[in-house]
């Protein structure tokens, strides 16, 4: 007797955890399926920021090398006078 007990207890440990499992892979396929759209615009805000931040490095890339262009412009034109 004491032995049945123990499997009964068991099974409805076993069934509860089972029911427990499927509720809690329902709610987060709901959670899932109510993030996805945020995630994707989340994504999509990303890729627009890396894109900007891109942009801006080649931008100042383009214009510290103008500005190193023309210092050296001015370096060589001051060497010339001097040289006179």
């Amino acid at each position: 007797m004491f032995w049945l007990g123990v499997l009964v207890t068991v099974g409805f440990t076993a069934w509860r955890l089972l029911a427990n499992l499927k509720a809690l892979l329902r709610s987060v396929t709901e959670l899932n399926e109510r993030l996805a759209p945020t995630l994707e615009d989340l994504a999509a805000k990303a890729q627009e920021t890396a894109e900007l931040g891109e942009r801006l490095q080649r931008r100042q890339g383009t214009a510290r090398q103008g500005t190193t262009r023309q210092r050296t412009a001015r370096s060589a034109h001051g060497r010339r006078r001097a040289s006179r």
